[in-house]
């Protein structure tokens, strides 16, 4: 049985939203998620990288019996996500990601055109 999830740590990405895009591209989705969480750091926060999940999903909550302040997150990434989508879902994890961060992010998300 399948334990509902409470509303307020579930960051809802929903369907109307660019972060459903997927990509038959072949690239490390992990990889490229724990780079774009290298580039934003989100501040004393633990997140945990999930494959293989039917969509993207982040979910978020306090770390209880940790340092005051500190929270956790829960990236659940699926097969076909675009690294578009990842980069977005990545930055959601932080309040005000700062804007070098995200034109890198978004650049290494760009597909670059054949030659």
């Amino acid at each position: 049985m399948r334990t509902p999830l409470r509303p307020e740590t579930v960051l809802d990405l929903g369907a109307d939203r660019v972060v459903d895009e997927t990509d038959d591209e072949g690239f490390d989705r992990a990889a490229f998620a724990r780079r774009a969480l290298d580039l934003v750091r989100p501040p004393d926060m633990t997140v945990a990288i999930c494959e293989g999940a039917s969509r993207l999903r982040v979910e978020s909550g306090r770390q209880w019996g940790g340092p005051a302040g500190s929270t956790w997150a829960l990236l659940a990434i699926p097969a076909r996500a675009s690294k578009r989508a990842i980069a977005l879902a990545v930055a959601q994890l932080v309040r005000q990601p700062t804007a070098w961060a995200l034109d890198t992010l978004m650049g290494e998300a760009t597909p670059t055109p054949l030659q």
